[in-house]
């Protein structure tokens, strides 16, 4: 997965007084935080923290190094493990065989969320347990179920999130009032699906879906409650294709014949995807900026797009998926364990950090979110419903999509994704049971017994 490509948020008038109750005892909260931070990093003078982070991160170490002048830390730029390369796997795999060199990181800034669990279980078993070393109120802060999603193996904390990151439905507020006059946007995967048909007769060359990136299935699968990553037990996990919440939309999805067409063929961060023909998608909340404002060549100008619902679930439910967001992550063969997990608490929850400033996205940490949100130029259009969508986004992440050592992104990368992406593309449905099957193998070789009532992928 990815992090939060520098998403940025906005502000408007609606969120003004209770915004400023909020961030008054955030202060507070935080204040108190940083003495106990800052009196654990001053511990350490002997040799320096290491600390791994990518291009993205690069103004959280000013910020740091602006509010810590003459801390000792050495700053590695690395590339996140970005999209699931395997950098922190294959470093530590050689480390754990030939030992840990004086040069290996103590922090790591980690754009995989999957990425946590793997690195601390067998055969790694090299993150440090947080919770002995974090407070359990800042513990307590962090929005929603997001450690337990991301960052918990049993009793263990074993990473940070740096930012959320649900699935909400972006629109192009000009472009769809002109193409769809007296129409609101879709609330459900039907209605998208079938707007999506109707535009690209229309109005052909417009987007308002995307079926060309290898976290595509995050979105369709995940947000429809597709059970083909749900753990239910320990070392135990239920892939399911055949469930209705998987075949139901993909084979909406075939029907409609809007793939190669109205649904884009070519990834967010290609250089041929052309924001500016985007008129509604489905996406984290870090698209407003980092996909369809700054991060694009062709994107749009500022109180252009706007955030509404996440689509409700072909079966009914309000539910949906997530990409991104990032994790702060600690070797326990540091040799300063105490003061590296203060680094990373400052790092996950400091209004320092995370600020716009900075360039983050919505922050994790709850007492962070409303001053950030006070602080920023409206940038979006519609900024009520859009306030209104990430807080009920946030809300509905599915918890049936778990965290595993392995990456369900790449694995529909390489088996679904060169079939969708060619010319003409292949069924959306048909991808459903090599998908699963791949998963199953992944699982099992991760030592888990996967059930399903699909026999090809519950009986190898």
């Amino acid at each position: 997965m990815r992090s939060s490509f520098n998403g940025r948020l906005w502000r408007s008038g609606s969120i003004g007084a209770r915004v400023m109750l909020v961030a008054g005892a955030a202060a507070a909260l935080v204040s108190a935080l940083a003495v106990g931070v800052s009196a654990a990093m001053a511990s350490s003078k002997a040799a320096p923290l290491i600390v791994w982070i990518d291009t993205s991160r690069v103004p959280y170490e000013k910020a740091y190094m602006k509010a810590h002048p003459g801390a000792n830390v050495k700053w590695v730029i690395y590339n996140g493990n970005q999209n699931g390369t395997g950098v922190l796997q294959s470093k530590f795999a050689l480390w754990n065989r030939t030992g840990w060199p004086s040069d290996a990181p103590d922090v790591v800034f980690d754009t995989q969320n999957y990425d946590a669990v793997q690195l601390a279980t067998p055969p790694y078993n090299d993150l440090l347990d947080l919770a002995k070393y974090v407070p359990k109120n800042v513990l307590n802060n962090f929005a929603g179920s997001s450690l337990k999603a991301n960052c918990e193996t049993g009793a263990q904390v074993i990473c940070l999130r740096n930012d959320s990151a649900a699935d909400v439905l972006w629109v192009n507020q000009g472009l769809f009032t002109k193409f769809f006059p007296g129409q609101t946007p879709p609330t459900t995967w039907q209605q998208l699906i079938a707007d999506s048909k109707q535009l690209q007769t229309k109005h052909p060359g417009y987007i308002s879906g995307d079926v060309g990136d290898q976290f595509d299935e995050d979105f369709i699968l995940w947000g429809n409650g597709c059970p083909v990553n749900q753990v239910t037990d320990v070392q135990t996990i239920t892939i399911n294709p055949l469930s209705p919440n998987c075949t139901t939309i993909a084979k909406m999805i075939d029907q409609a014949g809007v793939m190669g067409k109205s649904w884009s063929t070519t990834g967010v961060f290609a250089s041929g995807f052309d924001a500016k023909k985007v008129v509604m998608m489905v996406g984290p909340l870090w698209y407003g900026t980092a996909v369809f404002q700054n991060g694009a060549a062709n994107g749009v100008p500022t109180a252009t797009m706007a955030a509404y619902s996440p689509l409700k679930a072909t079966n009914g439910q309000h539910v949906t998926g997530a990409l991104g967001g990032g994790l702060w992550l600690v070797t326990s063969h540091s040799k300063q364990p105490g003061p590296a997990a203060a680094l990373a608490q400052y790092m996950a929850t400091s209004p320092n950090i995370q600020t716009p400033g900075v360039d983050a996205g919505l922050p994790d940490y709850v007492p962070d979110q409303a001053a950030y949100l006070n602080s920023l130029a409206t940038v979006f259009a519609n900024p009520s419903v859009t306030e209104a969508a990430w807080k009920l986004a946030a809300a509905q992440v599915w918890q049936g999509w778990s965290p595993v050592p392995w990456s369900t992104d790449a694995v529909w990368g390489s088996t679904a994704l060169p079939n969708l992406t060619k010319n003409p593309p292949a069924s959306f449905a048909d991808q459903l049971e090599p998908y699963a099957i791949a998963l199953a193998n992944q699982a099992r070789l991760a030592g888990y017994t996967v059930k399903s009532s699909d026999s090809k992928v519950g009986h190898p």
